[in-house]
């Protein structure tokens, strides 16, 4: 998707938002006083506080009010205001390579020579929006921290491609990786597949597919706040249910989206944490965050990985909402979510 256009006020706004998110966040904790959100007794961010009480101000509608293409567009004019600048790298090229129903974009990063290696990571954005430049900051500090080379895949998207057309594009792509590791200068064998919200839910629906089929898994997996299981209610969906970015009608949207068909959301295909068996899976980051409504699902994804025998590294940021991967340039745990998954891989791969 090309870049959206901006109107003058959006860019005023965005300018504004910039400035006041980069304030120290003991003076913004001032400035809210007794207006900070608790739940539970731990305090909402108050940098994310005040982010979403300016974006409630600019009386901009919520994407679940949008058609796809409108949400696609506002979803790519926020992500900038609480990213990080983009990292220079050693390489970074765009490429199409062949998909189940035509090309797929992808974009690799490569900050440094020689054999190394990757991450194939598939986006979120709730299977509907988002695409190869909304997570290009964070994907680029991750190809320079980990030492990996990085993979980004622009998969189809709902409503237009409903599952599982996201899923086997993500299935593709890591085949065609895997397939293409010599030419690409990667390690066949260290090959590690990750995503944040939609994109843990297709990481890990991947990986019980290849299991299942017996395909080559990925070295390890990183699960960034992701969506497993989309048919029933766990209780952080509604303690978090609004207020928090990722609202009740926003969720219910993506689901809808991706899952249309009556009983759908059942399929272990769509929401990975009713399969039965979790026999064989890679190592796994599981990243969670205190206020976002997908926690207890993402906490007990990785509890039936651990239970299976798979090694788990629990990363939890209780004060911060759905989508800290990507505010790494408003607060801190964002950059800490990042540098986490970095060190995963190159723990996990050796890189």
């Amino acid at each position: 998707m090309s870049k959206p256009h901006a109107t003058l006020k959006e860019r005023l706004e965005a300018i504004v938002a910039r400035g006041i998110l980069r304030l120290p966040p003991n003076w913004i904790a001032k400035l809210l006083g007794k207006r900070r959100r608790v739940i539970h007794g731990i305090a909402l961010d108050p940098t994310v506080q005040l982010s979403l009480e300016l974006f409630k101000l600019t009386g901009r509608p919520t994407m679940d009010k949008l058609p796809p293409d409108r949400a696609r567009i506002e979803f790519a004019k926020l992500v900038p205001i609480a990213d990080i600048l983009p990292r220079p790298l050693l390489d970074v090229q765009n490429r199409k390579i062949p998909g189940p129903a035509g090309e797929i974009a992808i974009r690799i990063y490569r900050d440094k020579p020689g054999i190394l290696p990757a991450l194939v990571f598939v986006h979120g954005g709730g299977f509907v929006v988002g695409d190869l430049d909304t997570h290009d900051p964070p994907l680029r500090e991750l190809a320079h921290l980990s030492g990996c080379v990085v993979i980004a895949v622009d998969y189809r998207l709902a409503p237009e491609h409903p599952f599982p057309a996201a899923r086997d594009d993500a299935v593709a792509a890591l085949a065609w990786v895997q397939k293409q590791a010599k030419a690409l200068q990667i390690d066949r064998m260290k090959i590690a597949m990750g995503g944040d919200s939609a994109g843990g839910n297709l990481t890990a629906a991947t990986c019980h597919l290849l299991w299942e089929t017996g395909g080559q898994l990925p070295a390890a997996q990183l699960l960034i706040y992701p969506a497993t299981d989309m048919h029933n209610l766990a209780p952080s969906r509604e303690t978090y249910a609004e207020g928090f970015f990722l609202d009740r009608g926003l969720i219910d949207m993506f689901i809808h989206a991706y899952a249309p068909l009556p009983g759908q959301t059942a399929d272990p295909g769509v929401s990975p944490l009713l399969n039965t068996d979790f026999s064989g899976q890679p190592p796994a980051l599981l990243l969670t965050a205190g206020f976002d409504p997908l926690q207890d699902e993402g906490l007990a994804y990785g509890q039936k990985l651990m239970a299976a025998g798979t090694p788990v590294e629990f990363v939890h940021f209780p004060t911060q909402i759905h989508g800290v991967f990507g505010m790494a340039g408003a607060v801190a745990e964002g950059r800490e979510a990042i540098a986490a998954c970095a060190r995963f891989l190159r723990d996990t791969l050796g890189a």
